[in-house]
């Protein structure tokens, strides 16, 4: 199995995290392994207007910053991987993932698949976990048969 030194785990906004953290910390075997969880708060969509936030760009994405890396470095805490960096960014989602793996080169990325912009992987392996395996995962370890349709 190789060795990986620096794993990027982008976390989706949804409630996939905790199945990707998992899969990253299975990867994460070396003693010199750095592991940097990204989260990024979409600014396009999904923030209400408060006072003259609206106005002033990312001004509500940094207001709600400090509590979302709270929640994230508990997250990595209940992972066991209170050793891991939490970064959370804002604005475009897509461009601030792919600035982020330009910069850091991280050898691996596990992300859900579809979250990652294409043709900005150079020589970095990508393990991409499917929805719908997130859910039978999570079936699998709560011992409940796998949902399907009628």
């Amino acid at each position: 199995m190789k060795t990986y030194r620096r794993i990027l785990v982008p976390l989706p906004a949804g409630g996939q995290s905790d199945i990707l953290l998992h899969r990253a910390a299975e990867l994460a075997l070396g003693p010199r392994t750095q592991m940097l969880v990204l989260r990024v708060l979409d600014t396009r969509s999904g923030f209400e207007p408060d006072g003259p936030a609206p106005a002033l760009p990312g001004e509500a994405a940094s207001r709600r910053a400090p509590d979302v890396k709270k929640k994230l470095e508990l997250q990595l805490a209940r992972n066991n991987l209170g050793w891991a960096e939490a970064k959370v960014v804002w604005g475009d989602a897509k461009a601030l993932l792919a600035d982020v793996i330009r910069t850091w080169e991280p050898d691996l990325v596990v992300a859900c698949a579809g979250q990652l912009p294409h043709g900005i992987l150079e020589g970095a392996d990508v393990l991409t976990v499917s929805r719908r395996s997130l859910l039978r995962r999570l079936a699998e370890a709560l011992h409940h048969p796998v949902p399907r349709h009628a």
